[in-house]
C-alpha cells in the first residue's frame, strides 16, 4: 500500500503526537465522540467534561486530561467516523480509536509497521521490551530531541505504547506481550480509504 497519504513529519513533537496522554480509553472515547458530534463550544465542552463529569473521573484534572487527549485524536475526523466510534460495536470503536491514535502518533504507526510486522513475519510468539528499546534508539537518530526527554517520560511512552497494543488485542497482555492475530474490519478500512490513509491500514494489518 502507498504511504504517500501520510503527512510530512517535521518535528519530534509531531512524530510523537500525544501518545503519552494515554491509551485507547474506549468507553471514554465513545462518550467524547458522541459529544463532539454535537459540535460543542469550549463552554459546552467544559460543562460536559468537568461539571457533568461524563467521563466519570475522580478529579477535574483527570477528566480534563483524558478528555483533551481523546479530543485531540478524533476532533478532526469526519462525522461518519465519530458516529462509528460513538455507536459502533466495541471492536469497531477499538479499531477506529487505534487508527486515530496511529494518525496522531506516527511513532507508534512506525513501530507497528516495522517491528510488530517483522515479529509476525518471523513467527515470533511475543514482543519484548528490547524491541521497543531498539526501535526507540533508532528513532532517536532520526529525531535527536527524543533522546533529550526525561527517563520517566521515555518509560511512560513505552508503557502506553504496549498498553495500546494490548487494548487493541495485538498482544495478549502488557506483561507477556504475546502476539495475537487481528483482522481489520471492513468498515475501518473503508473509512480510512475514504480519508486516503492507506498507510494506517498498512500499519494495522498483520496478515
Amino acid at each position: 500500500m502507498s504511504q504517500n497519504s501520510a503527512p510530512q513529519i517535521k518535528t519530534h513533537k509531531d512524530y510523537l503526537g500525544d501518545l503519552i496522554g494515554g491509551s485507547l480509553m474506549i468507553k471514554e472515547s465513545q462518550i467524547v465522540a458522541e459529544l463532539l458530534l454535537k459540535k460543542p463550544n469550549q463552554e459546552e465542552w467544559l460543562e460536559a467534561i468537568v461539571n457533568q463529569n461524563l467521563l466519570q473521573k475522580r478529579s477535574d484534572a483527570s477528566a480534563k486530561r483524558n478528555g483533551a487527549t481523546i479530543k485531540k485524536r478524533i476532533e478532526n475526523m469526519p462525522d461518519e467516523y465519530l458516529e462509528q466510534v460513538a455507536f459502533g460495536s466495541t471492536e469497531l470503536s477499538t479499531q477506529l480509536m487505534l487508527a486515530a491514535t496511529l494518525i496522531n502518533c506516527t511513532l507508534l504507526a512506525d513501530f507497528m509497521r516495522n517491528v510488530v510486522h517483522d515479529a509476525k513475519r518471523m513467527f515470533r510468539e511475543s514482543l519484548d521490551i528490547g524491541d521497543w528499546e531498539s526501535f526507540w534508539d533508532d528513532r532517536c537518530r532520526l529525531f535527536p530531541e527524543l533522546a533529550k526527554m526525561s527517563d520517566s517520560s521515555i518509560y511512560k511512552i513505552a508503557q502506553v505504547a504496549f498498553k495500546v497494543l494490548a487494548d487493541a488485542s495485538y498482544i495478549e497482555t502488557t506483561r507477556n506481550k504475546k502476539l495475537q492475530n487481528v483482522y481489520v474490519l471492513p468498515e475501518v478500512k473503508s473509512l480510512l480509504m475514504s480519508m486516503e490513509r492507506d498507510d494506517i491500514i498498512e500499519a494495522m494489518e498483520l496478515q
